[in-house]
C-alpha cells in the first residue's frame, strides 16, 4: 500500500460521528498489548470467551478505560508496532459485566457493548503502524487517532496470508521464518493437536537442545513460549529445569541471539493423551543419547 493511508480515511470517523444516532460519541482507539503471559493474539485466535472481555475490560486503574460515549475500535499486536483490527464495539454500559477470566483465575469487570457490524468486513485485513506513547494503550485524542497510519488492507485475513502448512515432516525452520508462519491458523491448528520431540539448533555454535511437548497446546504451546521469550521457564523434567542452558544464553546474548541464530525442527509427534505423552518422553531421552546435547549441546540433564 502506498505511504500516507491513514486510518480515518478508511475507516471515515467523522462520517460515523455525524450520524444522528452517535450524536455526543466519541471515537476510541484501544491497542490490546500483551502483559505477562497473556497473549491477546492466541486468545484471539482459539476463539476464547475471556477475549471480549479483556479487550473491553476497565483495566486496573482507578479509572476506567471506558465511557458510555465511546465508539471503541480494537487492535491486537500481531508484530512489533503492528496492529491488527479485531472489531468495533458502542459502549452500552460501562463496566456493568463480570467474568472470571482463565489467566490469573480472577474476575475481569467489562463493558457492555453492541458490535458494529459494519466495521466486520475489515475485521483481521487492516493492520496498521502504532507505536504507544508511555503507557497509554487507548487514545481518544483526534489528532493523535487521525495520524495512525495503515500498514496495510488486504482481502483476506491476516492470518491466512502466509505459507500453508507444510506437514509435520517438513518443520524445519529458522526463528523468523516460524514467527513469520505462527498467527496462521493451519500452522496453530495442525501443530497444537499434537504431543511431540524437537530439537533446537543453535547455527553459529552447532549446538543442539532436545525437548519434549505434552501440554494443552501441544507443540504450538511449547514453541510459542520460545519465540517470545527464548526459552520456557515452565518446563520441567524430572522436577529439575531442563533448558537451564537456553535461559542462560537469553540472559547473557539477549533475545536477539535466539532470533538471528536458532531453528527449530520436529523429530517425532504423538497423539495428545496419556500414551502420547509418555512417548514423548522416553523419545526425549532417546534422542538426547543419540545426539550427545547433554555432552555437547544445550540439555543441561
Amino acid at each position: 500500500m502506498d505511504k500516507g493511508i491513514f486510518l480515518k480515511d478508511i475507516f471515515r470517523f467523522d462520517e460515523l460521528l455525524a450520524r444522528p444516532e452517535y450524536k455526543g460519541r466519541r471515537i476510541k482507539l484501544r491497542f490490546n498489548k500483551n502483559w505477562g503471559d497473556y497473549n491477546f493474539v492466541e486468545d484471539y485466535l482459539s476463539g476464547s470467551e475471556d477475549f471480549l472481555p479483556w479487550i473491553l475490560s476497565r483495566g486496573s486503574d482507578d479509572r476506567s478505560r471506558n465511557r458510555e460515549d465511546d465508539i471503541q475500535f480494537q487492535f491486537i499486536e500481531v508484530e512489533y508496532h503492528k496492529w491488527l483490527f479485531v472489531g468495533a464495539y458502542l459502549i452500552k454500559e460501562r463496566d456493568s459485566q463480570v467474568q472470571q477470566v482463565q489467566y490469573g483465575n480472577h474476575h475481569v469487570k467489562y463493558a457492555l457493548a453492541e458490535r458494529l457490524e459494519e466495521y466486520d468486513k475489515f475485521v483481521e485485513k487492516v493492520l496498521v503502524n502504532h507505536i504507544n506513547t508511555g503507557q497509554s494503550w487507548f487514545y481518544t485524542n483526534r489528532s493523535t487517532i487521525d495520524s495512525v497510519e495503515v500498514e496495510e488492507v488486504t482481502n483476506r485475513s491476516y492470518f491466512e496470508k502466509f505459507s500453508t502448512f507444510p506437514g509435520y515432516e517438513n518443520i524445519s525452520f529458522s526463528y523468523q521464518e516460524l514467527k513469520k508462519n505462527w498467527t496462521n491458523r493451519a500452522w496453530r491448528e495442525q501443530l497444537s493437536a499434537v504431543y511431540g520431540v524437537y530439537v533446537i539448533t543453535d547455527r553459529k555454535t552447532g549446538k543442539l537442545y532436545i525437548g519434549s511437548a505434552y501440554g494443552d497446546m501441544g507443540i504450538y504451546g511449547r514453541w510459542s513460549t520460545y519465540l517470545s521469550e527464548g526459552y520456557d521457564k515452565t518446563e520441567v523434567e524430572d522436577n529439575k529445569y531442563p533448558n537451564k542452558r537456553l535461559l542462560e544464553i537469553v540472559e547473557k546474548h539477549g533475545i536477539d541471539y535466539v532470533k538471528q541464530y536458532f531453528q527449530y525442527s520436529l523429530l517425532e509427534i504423538f497423539p495428545k493423551n496419556e500414551v502420547g505423552k509418555q512417548k514423548a518422553l522416553e523419545r526425549e531421552k532417546y534422542w538426547k543419547s543419540v545426539l550427545k546435547s547433554r555432552e555437547h549441546g544445550y540439555n543441561a540433564n
